[in-house]
């Protein structure tokens, strides 16, 4: 299955009531599937306490910031949809929960315990530090295009305030909500 999701980038409006947002004020970002697709949105606290629950994979607070400088990594998001999404098993998201796993290995976010074998998949343990709660996420052998395409999704996942959209996302998880962004 090759699937290619496209969702928006965060605005600087609730995409239910279209109030734009202040400097600062907290909000809560989402992944939904609608129809195949992925759709992100970004909800004032008013209308996300009013939406239908049950159509959430993820959700995670944030505050509205106007970009300023480098990139910050939401490394709380990160960890949130890596254990959220670790029981699925469509290729396109366990390929992408691999290439989150390596990240937040790299900095620090996630030790390696061990690595396992369970059939002929090759599963990589992990523990956060300072944690007893582990997360198994499987070793997929990424070719250079998926390597790029997981990279340019990754990109613009950490990036949610600049224009346009965000192209080839990931799929779904179970509902989940990551701790507010520093």
């Amino acid at each position: 299955m090759d699937a290619a999701w496209k969702i928006r980038r965060r605005q600087g409006a609730c995409s239910a009531c279209g109030r734009g947002f202040a400097e600062g004020e907290e909000l809560f970002s989402l992944l939904r599937l609608e129809e195949e697709e992925l759709q992100r949105a970004d909800l004032c606290g008013g209308c996300f306490d009013d939406r239908d629950p049950g159509q959430d994979l993820l959700y995670w607070r944030t505050r509205h910031q106007q970009r300023r400088g480098a990139l910050k990594v939401d490394f709380e998001m990160l960890l949130a949809a890596l254990e959220e999404l670790q029981g699925d098993e469509r290729d396109e998201i366990r390929d992408f929960c691999f290439l989150v796993a390596l990240l937040l290995v790299r900095h620090r976010r996630l030790r390696l315990l061990q690595i396992r074998r369970r059939g002929a998949r090759e599963m990589l343990l992990l523990r956060r530090p300072r944690s007893r709660r582990e997360v198994e996420v499987e070793v997929r052998d990424l070719d250079e295009a998926t390597r790029s395409r997981l990279a340019g999704i990754l990109n613009q996942l950490l990036d949610p305030t600049r224009e346009g959209g965000l192209a080839d996302l990931l799929g779904s998880g179970v509902p989940g909500e990551a701790p507010e962004e520093a």
